[in-house]
């Protein structure tokens, strides 16, 4: 699930003949070489092999503290939690001003650091693929500081699908060789791949720092400003770089689909009319002036739109984003047919894109991780699990509005942050790193111990966790209200858990009739996250697998879940409103009824739909396409009807 890879052990050095038998004597230089051997070796996900060095340093050296803490952290991953409070008491007992071990330091000068990546880099092209990861290992075990080996170990770990080892190999690296830009650019934009979107922007600061005039660090910055939701710094970063590269095709996609997030929609036009006029076919061009929602792709575009794709575009995001863009225009001209033609060819674009990787969606892993969840959140256990009443509760409330993509989200958190008592955010990352985080942290026993992890934890262990969510939140947040609102859908998933360790959380589920949800996904271009979209018998089934989970959720967590019908917020608008007011504790605000007029950035698909009074003309769209939903509405079975 969490893309781990087995690691076998390698024979780093041979095992002491009798259990007792005293180990070699080593030099202090010798046994800092094998603290760090344990350190790498961590990095590289080989823990059993990181122990069973500690556990040497330790006996060589039973003053060295540091060593003693990552043993400690070692067992805890091997579910040994009393031998690591041992090491944890033994490393507290040692005085640091007693112990003369200290962390090594890697090559700091950049001259140097790019000579070594430079050499590596070229000694690998004689390297085939299928071994180079292995030969990469073998660089690390014998010289454990060598940073170009992590780099570019990391970069193999990233594409055999393990991030998870390719981040903590970055980390190491990085505190090796604090001066080590490639590495740091590496890992910057594998944060942003893992949308940790922050760490990006941090470790953009310092490559600028270190290159102001580098195009490729300002861009990134400018992306990660962006994800963030800090889009006046953004802005002014992409127009510097578009000042000294204006026919640059990716500047020109992200500046565009910027002036259209911060409602600068006539500028938006004129930057992806500005790209169709240096590359024509530009699929994301076409994309960003379908995103506006207004009749600014002309009959001239569908026509040149429809020779591309009966052409064949060999580029499968040109492909797809030409495909929805298509659709899109040809919906609002109620060319029902071709629009879905239109989407279709973008769905299967945006299979053919992730096939045969992990993010190919499995119908059978999704039902694998609602039956663990059931068996790990019972009735019993959420009561036993449960704060007692009385106990105290964080300053702030978070609003957790969750449900499926396109199912009105966005709407709901607009709604609340138009109150004057709560902040809206955005998808925040923060649940689903905490839940990974969980899911590792018994790495040596278990691959993936979450969601059963949860319930094994005590009161003070699960009240740390929440206030660790509420920190992380509030990396995000500019205001002190105290309430904050988190969109993130598939947060759904993982209500249990919130429940437990925010008993002061508010969950709100949006929900739109079957047929109409279903179809709103499929004719929208998103994330892979939501690769269940991508073909309607999934979109069906995973439906489906939604609202059963949350009837159970419903069951176990009787009252704990606010559910808002789309259809309604439509058609009863104020007092559903109020309704939601009621339920998070809120007083009601006239501002909440007049949302559009508050002035926030909107990254997702409805930036447009929250920038006008409610309206109710998408609830029944689907129904010009179904001809074409038979497969969706098959898989949805009785509940197409709902």
């Amino acid at each position: 699930m969490l893309g781990l890879q087995p690691r076998p052990q390698f024979p780093l050095r041979p095992k002491p003949a009798a259990a007792h038998a005293p180990l070699p004597q080593k030099t202090p230089a010798q046994i800092s070489h094998l603290y760090e051997l344990g350190l790498t070796s961590i990095a590289m996900s080989f823990h059993e092999a990181a122990l069973e060095t500690m556990e040497q340093v330790t006996s060589l050296a039973p003053d060295h503290e540091p060593a003693w803490r990552a043993r400690a952290g070692l067992l805890r991953l091997a579910d040994r939690d009393a031998e690591a409070d041992e090491a944890d008491a033994k490393a507290a007992s040692i005085s640091s001003a007693s112990t003369v071990w200290r962390a090594a330091i890697g090559e700091r000068s950049p001259t140097r650091l790019e000579q070594l990546d430079r050499k590596l880099n070229q000694q690998l092209q004689n390297i085939p693929d299928e071994v180079r990861i292995v030969h990469l290992r073998d660089v690390l075990f014998a010289n454990p500081l060598d940073v170009a080996a992590m780099r570019y170990l990391a970069n193999e770990e990233e594409m055999a699908d393990d991030e998870v080892t390719a981040v903590s190999l970055l980390e190491r690296a990085i505190a090796l060789s604090p001066a080590y830009v490639g590495a740091r650019l590496d890992y910057a934009k594998l944060l942003m791949e893992l949308r940790d979107h922050l760490g990006a922007l941090k470790q953009s600061e310092y490559l600028i720092a270190h290159a102001p005039n580098k195009a490729g660090f300002r861009m990134l910055r400018a992306d990660a400003a962006v994800q963030a939701e800090r889009s006046a710094e953004a802005v002014p970063l992409y127009e510097y770089l578009l000042e000294r590269d204006p026919r640059n095709a990716q500047l020109l996609i992200s500046y565009g689909s910027l002036l259209k997030t911060v409602g600068r929609r006539e500028d938006s036009v004129k930057i992806f009319r500005r790209l169709l006029s240096i590359a024509p076919g530009t699929g994301a061009a076409y994309y960003g002036l379908s995103e506006l929602k207004a009749k600014y792709l002309t009959p001239a575009d569908v026509a040149d739109m429809r020779r591309y794709l009966a052409e064949g575009i060999v580029n499968t995001v040109s492909r797809k984003t030409m495909a929805y863009a298509l659709g899109a225009t040809l919906e609002r001209a109620h060319d029902y047919e071709g629009s879905f033609e239109a989407y279709s060819i973008g769905a299967a674009a945006c299979r053919e894109e992730i096939a045969g990787t992990p993010k190919a969606y499995d119908p059978a892993k999704l039902e694998e991780r609602l039956a663990r969840t059931r068996r790990a959140f019972t009735a019993e256990t959420m009561a036993r699990c449960a704060a007692p009443k009385g106990a105290p509760v964080p300053c702030v409330t978070p609003i957790f509005v969750m449900g499926l993509p396109r199912a009105g989200s966005t709407l709901v958190e607009q709604i609340l942050a138009s109150h004057s008592l709560v902040e809206g955010t955005r998808e925040l990352p923060v649940v689903g790193q905490l839940t990974k985080k969980l899911a590792m942290s018994r790495v040596m026993a278990n691959n993936d111990v979450y969601p059963e992890r949860v319930v094994q934890l005590n009161r003070a262990q699960l009240d740390a966790l929440g206030q660790e969510c509420l920190s992380k939140m509030a990396e995000y947040r500019t205001t002190t209200r105290p309430y904050v609102v988190d969109k993130r859908p598939w947060n759904w998933l993982d209500v249990g858990f919130i429940d437990l360790m925010l008993p002061n959380a508010k969950f709100i589920d949006i929900r739109r009739a079957p047929m109409a949800a279903g179809f709103a996904m499929f004719k929208q271009l998103l994330p892979v996250d939501a690769a269940f979209s991508f073909d309607l018998q999934h979109l069906g089934q995973y439906y489906r697998s939604y609202v059963a989970f949350m009837d159970y959720i419903d069951a176990v967590m009787p009252g704990r879940v606010l559910r808002v019908s789309y259809p309604r917020l439509i058609d009863d608008t104020e007092n559903e409103i109020r309704r939601m007011l009621d339920y998070c504790g809120l007083p009601f605000e006239e501002g909440c009824l007049r949302f559009w007029e508050t002035d926030r950035a909107v990254l997702t698909p409805s930036a447009e739909q929250v920038r006008r009074p409610i309206f109710r003309d998408a609830l029944e769209q689907w129904r010009n396409y179904e001809p074409w939903l038979g497969p969706l509405r098959t898989a949805l079975g009785d509940l197409a009807e709902a």
